[in-house]
């Protein structure tokens, strides 16, 4: 992709970029190294906003932050923080608990384990909330209606002055989906859910890390 028309490389966090949690070397050198080549990175993510800025030591090599699936933006150069959504219900919650329904909670986001959502998708129904769940693996995250990664991305865009088909997304799991559908050019890496290799454009030979590391130098690179 020499002389690309790509400006932006937007990727996930954990089991893409991020192996247990963290960001490598040989992954945080790679991506340094597309930056330098001219490329805006974008850091798009189901995360927490506050544990995000926790686990993440090089939350500033990227230019643009999407947590919380696509409800915070966070531009780390200048701090700036924007909610792009009202956080869920106050009695949705008291209702979890109520109900002892062990969940966590972000600036927007609500998370409870799958095993916990039929439970949650019957109290939202119940209370006629707008809401919707996105699974990503053993995870379904509660959101507003209208909220996720794509949605997000496309706000922090326009600061940019760039369009979706100007984007390369990589993802791993259920919830990049909306992600990579938006961009212009799809990669998923090789630990990938089936359902994510499937839309990609590219899948890479290794996983997570590695495997951003690998499409990073042997596409965007020289």
């Amino acid at each position: 992709m020499y002389n690309s028309p790509f400006q932006m490389l937007a990727t996930d966090y954990d089991g893409t970029i991020a192996t247990d949690g963290a960001i490598t070397s040989e992954t945080e050198q790679a991506l340094l190294q597309a930056k330098n080549a001219g490329f805006l990175l974008a850091l798009v993510t189901g995360r927490e906003f506050d544990d995000l800025l926790n686990a993440c030591p090089q939350i500033k090599m990227f230019d643009l932050v999407v947590a919380e699936n696509g409800a915070v933006l966070h531009f780390p150069v200048s701090g700036h923080i924007e909610i792009l959504s009202s956080p869920d219900a106050d009695n949705f919650i008291r209702q979890m608990i109520h109900r002892n329904i062990p969940f966590s909670r972000g600036r927007v986001i609500a998370s409870v384990q799958s095993r916990y959502e039929e439970q949650v998708c019957s109290l939202i129904d119940k209370l006629e909330l707008p809401l919707h769940i996105i699974r990503n693996k053993d995870v379904a995250m509660i959101l507003p209606l209208g909220v996720d990664k794509a949605k997000g991305l496309e706000k922090g865009l326009h600061r940019f002055k760039i369009t979706n088909h100007q984007v390369i997304g990589i993802g791993d799991a259920e919830n990049d989906l909306a992600l990579l559908q938006f961009a212009g050019f799809r990669v998923a890496v090789a630990n990938a859910d089936d359902v994510v290799k499937n839309v990609a454009d590219w899948v890479t030979d290794k996983a997570s890390g590695e495997g951003v590391a690998e499409f990073i130098r042997k596409y965007l690179v020289k």
